[in-house]
């Protein structure tokens, strides 16, 4: 992409990023890796959650295709809130010093790979990076939406305010599903024509239908097909509802199988399930799947299964990138009628929809897929057909062609 014979260059800012694992790190990753050079990512070498360094990111970087560059952290480390007036306008200072010296070192680093352009890919914590470069360079910025970060209540008011301040203040926002985008516009009032919808797509390359048995073996999956569930392990998901439906399922299918990866804040609570129902001999918890591993994860499984809901917050699933990422791998998938899933899952036709709080619905309708291999190999073959249609090569010149759109307006 050109724009008067230069080329467009991007610098995605992200708090945190692969190795560490998420959706929205995907995203970005597989954008990047297909920009041939115009996007490069300025992120932490540490995890702001508990202020570790992230392990193995050197290795990441120096195998990934485009170029990392690495800050000791991007947002204070989580203090948890302030215990008093005192504490509270400490905090406020440090963060203030803080959010200084980060866009002092952001600015530099436009000014070092030519960047013309700020994406910023966490609204709460840097959509207010975009108006500050903007006083000090000449730079057109996008926000980049997935779907919780405006579909869950802020922690305040004030908080909420400055989600509006940024939205309204970028050149553009980008939003993976047209539930996002209804929400940039309907509840922070930007204006639609700022809103340019990308789908989130698939790494057809990687997700290409081919089964490692050697994989499976080593991770002491199943030989006959399992149920395949995986995410971070977060309520929203659906996973503890899942387990609450599996002894209803296995009333049915006493021989059935299901395999949870991922990791979060809710594996402990779901180890216990686990434990109480008595459920290990037919639940295999895996922890978080190596990346060359998940293809074959997926592709050996007969059903993939993320029963997501909305929780009373807002929080909810802006895409559910997991699900196309099954269907590239041959497997149709049910998911919840909440959020963006309802955009990845075509009901009837690539997967089926389902009620994510309802347990007793969960079970008949993992039952039904099961012992209906007729069905599930339609719905499966039509899953397959529509990955193929969605590949990040498209994708990303679909976020290509936004990128050279803000700068011929300018021009």
């Amino acid at each position: 992409m050109s724009r008067m014979g230069h080329k467009v260059k991007c610098l995605l800012v992200t708090p945190h990023y692969f190795p560490l694992c998420g959706g929205a790190l995907t995203v970005y990753d597989a954008l990047a890796a297909e920009a041939d050079g115009v996007i490069e990512v300025l992120t932490a070498s540490t995890n702001y959650v508990d202020g570790k360094e992230v392990a193995d990111w050197q290795a990441f970087d120096a195998k990934a295709p485009y170029a990392i560059h690495r800050l000791p952290a991007l947002r204070p480390t989580n203090g948890g809130q302030a215990s008093n007036v005192a504490h509270a306008v400490v905090h406020a200072y440090s963060d203030w010093q803080f959010n200084k010296n980060l866009l002092r070192q952001v600015v530099q680093k436009i000014d070092e790979i030519g960047a013309d352009t700020l994406c910023v890919g966490s609204l709460d914590s840097l959509g207010w990076l975009g108006a500050a470069v903007q006083r000090l360079r000449p730079v057109k910025t996008l926000v980049y939406v997935h779907g919780e970060e405006v579909s869950q209540k802020a922690y305040s008011s004030r908080a909420d305010r400055r989600r509006r301040s940024a939205l309204q203040a970028a050149d553009v926002i980008v939003a993976v599903s047209n539930f996002t985008a209804d929400l940039v516009h309907s509840k922070y009032a930007v204006a639609e024509n700022k809103i340019k919808l990308i789908p989130n797509g698939v790494d057809s390359a990687r997700f290409n239908g081919t089964v490692n048995p050697d994989v499976i073996g080593s991770l002491g999956l199943p030989a006959e097909g399992y149920i395949f569930a995986f995410g971070r392990l977060v309520a929203r998901k659906g996973f503890d509802r899942l387990l609450s439906a599996w002894p209803l399922v296995l009333a049915e299918m006493p021989e059935a199988k299901l395999v949870i990866g991922g990791e979060g804040p809710l594996e402990q609570a779901l180890k216990d399930t686990l434990k109480r129902e008595q459920l290990f001999g037919s639940v295999t918890m895996l922890g978080w799947v190596d990346a060359e591993a998940l293809p074959s994860v997926y592709g050996a499984a007969d059903l993939f299964v993320m029963p997501n809901r909305t929780l009373p917050d807002g929080d909810t699933e802006g895409f559910g990138l997991v699900i196309l990422e099954a269907a590239a791998m041959g497997v149709t998938s049910l998911g919840g009628k909440a959020g963006g899933t309802t955009e990845a899952v075509v009901d009837g036709v690539t997967g089926l929809l389902l009620d994510g709080n309802d347990v007793e619905q969960i079970a008949a309708a993992i039952i039904r897929l099961l012992q209906d291999t007729p069905l599930r190999t339609k719905l499966a073959a039509a899953a397959l057909q529509h990955a193929r249609a969605n590949s990040w090569t498209k994708k990303t010149q679909l976020f290509l062609s936004v990128l050279e759109g803000l700068h011929k307006q300018a021009s």
